[in-house]
């Protein structure tokens, strides 16, 4: 049996999530200034952030990032600090019932967080290519990839849910 460890995300975790962020995108520029490839945004960041904007609880442990405690709904987050592009990937037993995707606006320090609505079973048929579903590539032990901004923010015109601007500190339900 496995046991769940959840952590309700409060001002003092939150306002180390923001530092936290600060230090990685300084680190990260530092990095690209002599590097092709910059540092990922981390996943400690942008969950810790996720589930203080929306009242989720941060989950320790396998299976799903946080949990809604209202629904006890299962909740994984991806995230992207390219406001364009991203490549996501999902290993092969992931189970949640929402997936959550957080888009970086560096420029401005603005984290925007978009519910997909789709839970896990529903993305397993996303196209990944020309052949083959999420779920064929994850049938054959793969971790597919793909963009989550193309094939469902985009193709399904989904709008953000909520909006931290992480200078003022201040989260914004849209």
């Amino acid at each position: 049996m496995v046991l769940h460890d959840f952590v309700k995300i409060d001002k003092s975790r939150f306002n180390d999530a923001i530092k936290a962020y600060f230090l990685w995108k300084e680190l990260n520029a530092l990095i690209k200034n002599s590097h092709n490839r910059g540092i990922n945004f981390p996943e400690t960041i942008s969950e810790t952030l996720l589930c203080s904007a929306m009242g989720f609880e941060l989950k320790r442990g396998t299976g799903g990032d946080a949990r809604d405690p209202k629904t006890n709904e299962i909740i994984e987050a991806k995230a992207t600090s390219n406001w364009d592009k991203d490549t996501t990937s999902f290993s092969p037993k992931e189970a949640f019932d929402l997936l959550y995707f957080l888009r970086l606006n560096q420029r401005d320090d603005e984290l925007y967080i978009y519910n997909s609505g789709i839970s896990s079973e529903t993305l397993k048929l996303i196209q990944v290519n020309k052949s083959q579903t999420l779920e064929d590539q994850q049938k054959q032990g793969r971790r597919p990839r793909f963009s989550v901004i193309k094939l469902i923010i985009e193709a399904q015109n989904i709008q953000p849910v909520a909006k931290i601007e992480l200078r003022t500190k201040k989260v914004i339900k849209l």
